[in-house]
C-alpha cells in the first residue's frame, strides 16, 4: 500500500458537544459497556489484538460494531466513567485491538489469520476470513458497511492508531475498491429487492473514497459511489422523468434500467412487502451522512433521491413505539430493541421532517425502556443464551447496539434536526387509508391503532391496537386461513380484489383459489373509523378434496416482560371470555414439553389482556398455545387461533370447507367486549354483509353484477340504520337492497338511526335527504334524533 494514497485525515470533524438527543444515546450506549466487556477477549495470534463475541460472525459484525461504540464514547465530551466502569483510554485501547484483530483475519490479511474455530453465533463462519472472496457480490458487497466502521473507528482514535494499522485498514479499502469500485449497481425489484444491497455497496464506496482521498482513483471512486446511493431508491417511473439532477445528466439518465422500489415506493425482499429493508434506503442514506460527516465532507444529494418519497410510506405506517408495521409479516425478530432510530433520524435531519423527529423521540423512548427492563442489554440474557433466531443464535445479537451507537452519533455531527411534531399533527396528517395496488395491500391508521390487509407475497391481515407490535407480533399468515389439502399444495392464485377506499374506513372484497385452485377463498375485510375491523373469511371446495386442517383468525400475541415499558409487555396475558379469565405467564425454557394449550368451545366474544377485543363465530375451536420453547425465536409470543379444524375430513365440490365472522375491537376491555353488537347478513351464496357500530360492510364474491337484499331480524336491532340506498322493514325483517358489481365491496355509515312501530320502505338519497313510505296498513310513528313523525297508511315523509 501506497502511504500516498491515504487520506491526509488521522483526526474527525466532529463537534465537540452533546445535544439533548445525543445524551440520550450515549447513557444507553454507556449502559452497555459492562456487557460489551464482558464479551472481550484477547486474540494472541497477534500483538494488541481482541474480538467481541467469540469474533467469528458474518462479516466482522460481532466486532465491527462494538469497536466503534467504544470509540465513539471515547470521543464523547462529556463521556461518563463512573457509570461505566472503563476509563476513555481503556475504551480506546479494546477499540484499537478490535479493528487490527478485524484486519488480520480479513481476506487482505496473513493468511494463517484466521477467525476462531469456535465462536458465538453461527457455526458456518467459524474458523474462516471475512470480506467472503470468492463467494459472490451479495455477502462480499455486504462487508461495506463494518469496513466504513473500521474505518471510523480508526480516524476517531486518530494518532493512538499506528502506522502498521492504518496502512492495513487502507489495504481493506482498497481491496472494496478493486471489487466494487467500477460495478455497476444491482437491480431488482420483486421476491428479493437491490434496495438494501445497493445502500450497503455505497455505504463501502463512500469509505474507500474517504479513506483513499489522495489516490488517483479517488474521482471515479466517488463516481461510483454516487451511482449506488442513487441507485438505492430507483423506481420505474424514474424513466419518465427528465429533469436536471447532477452533473449534466437527468434523471432518466441515472436510473437507466436499473430498478429496486416498488411504484408505490415500497421494497419487497424475502418474498414479502418488507419495511426493514424499504428502511434501509433511508437509513443508509444516514449511515452515509456519519461517514462524510466524520471526514468533514457535504453528503451528496445522490443519497436523498427519492428519500422523501419512500420516508412518507413508512412513517404513515409507523405504530406509536416507533416500530414499522410489516404489512406481509415479518420473518426477523418481531420488535428488534431498535425499532428504527436511525430511520427516522435521518428522515428529521435530513429530510427536515418533523414526523421523523417524532417517531424517533417514539423509537429512542421504546429502546430506553426496553434497555432499561434487561438491565442495559440489547436482550434479556437468560432469553438470548436460551433460543435460536431466525438465522443465528440470540445472543449473538448482542452486537446490534451498534445500531443505536450510529443514531447517537449522527446527532454529534448534525445536531437535533427539527423539533418533534405534535401527537395531533402526526395523526391529523396520517390518519386514514391508503391502497398500495404495486405491493398489494391496503393500510388504514386510525386513533386506536392501525390494521392491513394484504392480497398479495403473504394473504393475511394484521389489527393492531395503540400498543402496536408490541401486542400483536407481524406473523406471516395473520387472521386469515391457513389450510392444509391432502395432496394439494398451497398456491395463491388472485382471481380478484376491490376496495372501496375512503378517507377514514374502507371494504375489501378479495377472491382467491388455494391448494391448486381446489378451494375458494372468499374475504370480506372492513376498517371503520373508530378502528373496529370487520372480517368475513368462507373457504369452498371446488373440487371433492379431503382437509387435512385449516385454521382461521389466527393472531401472535406478543407476551414479552419488560416491566420499564409503561403498562404492556408485563410478563403475562390474560384471556377474558364468557367463561371467565385465564393467566398465561412469560418464560422461556429448553423444555419442548413446558407450553401451555388452552381449547376454548365456541365462545361467543373473546379479550386479550383488556387491549382487543373480538366478537366472532367460526367452524372449529378456539386454541390459546401459550409458547415457552421455541424452535425459531422471533419474540416471546403466544398464539391465538379463534378457528381451528385439526383432524382430517371430506368435502364435496361446492361445499363449504369453514368460515370465520368476527369484529376486532382494539383498546377495548373485556367488560366493553361483551357488549359489542354486530350482525351477519344473509344475502345468499354469492353476497355477504357485516353490520356493526353504525356502518354496514357488504361484498359481492359473485362473477357479475347484481342486485342483493341484506337480511336481518328487527328483533336483533333495537334501532334502526338508515344507510344510503333502500331499506325495507316489515313485521319482523330489515332488508338492505343494494346492486352490487361483481367482486364489488362497499362500505356505508349510516345517515341516521331510527325506532319504529310500523312497515316502512325508507329511501336516504347520497345528498343525505331521507324520506320513508309507510307500506303498512296501519300508521307508524318514527322516532328519530329526539323527533316523533306519524306517517300514515301509504304515505311519504322527509325524515331528514
Amino acid at each position: 500500500m501506497r502511504p500516498d494514497i491515504l487520506t491526509n485525515r488521522r483526526s474527525t470533524s466532529v463537534p465537540a458537544r452533546e445535544t439533548p438527543l445525543s445524551r440520550r444515546y450515549k447513557r444507553i450506549l454507556e449502559n452497555w459497556v459492562p456487557v460489551g466487556l464482558s464479551y472481550f477477549e484477547d486474540w494472541p495470534e497477534r500483538p494488541n489484538c481482541g474480538h467481541f463475541f467469540g469474533g467469528a460472525h458474518w462479516y466482522g459484525s460481532d466486532t465491527a460494531g462494538p469497536a466503534f461504540v467504544f470509540a465513539a464514547l471515547a470521543n464523547s465530551p462529556e463521556y461518563d466513567s463512573k457509570r461505566t466502569g472503563c476509563s476513555k483510554e481503556e475504551l480506546r485501547e479494546l477499540a484499537l485491538k478490535g479493528i487490527r484483530y478485524l484486519c488480520f483475519t480479513h481476506d487482505t490479511g496473513p493468511a494463517e489469520c484466521i477467525r476462531p474455530e469456535k465462536s458465538l453465533g453461527n457455526p458456518r463462519t467459524w474458523g474462516t476470513k471475512w470480506g467472503e472472496r470468492g463467494r459472490g457480490f451479495f455477502p462480499e458487497s455486504q462487508c461495506g458497511t463494518n469496513l466504513s466502521d473500521v474505518g471510523l473507528t480508526a480516524l476517531l482514535l486518530g494518532n493512538m492508531v499506528d502506522d502498521e494499522t492504518w496502512t492495513m485498514i487502507a489495504r481493506m479499502h482498497e481491496d472494496y475498491a478493486e471489487r466494487f469500485g467500477a460495478m455497476a449497481p444491482k437491480s431488482g425489484v420483486y421476491t428479493n429487492t437491490q434496495m438494501e444491497e445497493n445502500g450497503w455497496t455505497s455505504c463501502g464506496l463512500a469509505s474507500v473514497e474517504c479513506f483513499l482521498s489522495n489516490s488517483p482513483h479517488a474521482k471515479s471512486w466517488a463516481e461510483t459511489a454516487r451511482r449506488w446511493m442513487f441507485s438505492t431508491t430507483t423506481t420505474q417511473q424514474d424513466t419518465k422523468n427528465h429533469a436536471q439532477f447532477s452533473d449534466g445528466q437527468t434523471v432518466r439518465e441515472l436510473t437507466g434500467q436499473t430498478f429496486v422500489a416498488l411504484p408505490d415506493y415500497m421494497a419487497e425482499n424475502h418474498g414479502m412487502v418488507h419495511p426493514s429493508y424499504t428502511g434501509s434506503s433511508v437509513m443508509f442514506t444516514g449511515r452515509l451522512g456519519i461517514i462524510y460527516g466524520t471526514f468533514g465532507a457535504k453528503v451528496p444529494e445522490h443519497a436523498l433521491f427519492n428519500r422523501r418519497e419512500i420516508y412518507d410510506q413508512l412513517k404513515r405506517t409507523t405504530d406509536r413505539t416507533g416500530s414499522m408495521h410489516p404489512v406481509q409479516g415479518m420473518d426477523w425478530p418481531y420488535i428488534p430493541p431498535d425499532s428504527g432510530t436511525l430511520t427516522h433520524a435521518t428522515a428529521a435531519l435530513f429530510l427536515d421532517d418533523p414526523d421523523g423527529a417524532f417517531f424517533e423521540s417514539r423509537a429512542l423512548e421504546t429502546l430506553e425502556q426496553r434497555a432499561e427492563s434487561v438491565g442495559g442489554r440489547m436482550h434479556d440474557r437468560q432469553i438470548a443464551e436460551i433460543v435460536h433466531g431466525p438465522q443465528d443464535p440470540l445472543i449473538i445479537r448482542e452486537h446490534n447496539i451498534v445500531s443505536p451507537a450510529h443514531t447517537y452519533f449522527l446527532h454529534r455531527i448534525f445536531g437535533d434536526g427539527p423539533d418533534p411534531a405534535s401527537v395531533a399533527a402526526v395523526e391529523r396528517r396520517l390518519t386514514g387509508v391508503k391502497v398500495y395496488p404495486h405491493s398489494g395491500f391496503v393500510f388504514h391508521r386510525h386513533r386506536t391503532g392501525q390494521s392491513s390487509l394484504s392480497w398479495r407475497n403473504d394473504i393475511m391481515a394484521l389489527p393492531l391496537n395503540k400498543d402496536g407490535l408490541y401486542t400483536v407480533a407481524p406473523a406471516s399468515g395473520s387472521f386469515l386461513a391457513n389450510i392444509d389439502v391432502q395432496d394439494r399444495p398451497d398456491s395463491h392464485d388472485l382471481v380478484s380484489v376491490r376496495v372501496d377506499e375512503q378517507q377514514d374506513g374502507f371494504a375489501a372484497a378479495m377472491i382467491l383459489d388455494r391448494a391448486q385452485r381446489s378451494v375458494r377463498q372468499e374475504v370480506l375485510f372492513a376498517g371503520l373509523p373508530s378502528g373496529i375491523s370487520l372480517s368475513c373469511e368462507r373457504l369452498t371446495a371446488r373440487e371433492t378434496i379431503t382437509v387435512q386442517s385449516v385454521d382461521q383468525g389466527f393472531l401472535r400475541i406478543v407476551n414479552e416482560d419488560f416491566k420499564a415499558l409503561r403498562g404492556n409487555c408485563n410478563g403475562y396475558r390474560t384471556v377474558h371470555t364468557p367463561g371467565g379469565s385465564d393467566r398465561f405467564d412469560s418464560y422461556v425454557t429448553r423444555d419442548p414439553d413446558s407450553d401451555v394449550v388452552k381449547t376454548y368451545d365456541h365462545p361467543a366474544w373473546l379479550n386479550v389482556d383488556n387491549r382487543m377485543g373480538i366478537v366472532y363465530t367460526g367452524t372449529g375451536k378456539t386454541v390459546y398455545h401459550n409458547r415457552h420453547h421455541y424452535k425459531v425465536w422471533r419474540a416471546v409470543a403466544d398464539d391465538l387461533t379463534l378457528s381451528r379444524v385439526d383432524e382430517p375430513f371430506p368435502v364435496t365440490t361446492g361445499k363449504t370447507i369453514s368460515e370465520l365472522t368476527a369484529l376486532i375491537a382494539p383498546d377495548c376491555s373485556h367488560q366493553e367486549t361483551s357488549g359489542i353488537d354486530s350482525l351477519i347478513l344473509e344475502a345468499g351464496r354469492s353476497a355477504i354483509g357485516l353490520l356493526a357500530d353504525n356502518h354496514l360492510a357488504v361484498a359481492n364474491f359473485g362473477e357479475k353484477s347484481a342486485a342483493f337484499t341484506f337480511r336481518a331480524k328487527r328483533s336483533e336491532l333495537s334501532a334502526i340504520p338508515i344507510f344510503e340506498g333502500v331499506t325495507r322493514l316489515d313485521e319482523d325483517n330489515i332488508a338492505f337492497d343494494r346492486n352490487l358489481g361483481a367482486g364489488d365491496a362497499r362500505l356505508q355509515e349510516a345517515i341516521l338511526n331510527i325506532e319504529t312501530d310500523g312497515a316502512l320502505e325508507v329511501n336516504a338519497a347520497e345528498t343525505g335527504v331521507v324520506w320513508a313510505r309507510n307500506t303498512g296498513a296501519a300508521s307508524a310513528l318514527v322516532t328519530h334524533n329526539g323527533t316523533e313523525t306519524r306517517i300514515p297508511p301509504g304515505e311519504i315523509a322527509v325524515l331528514k
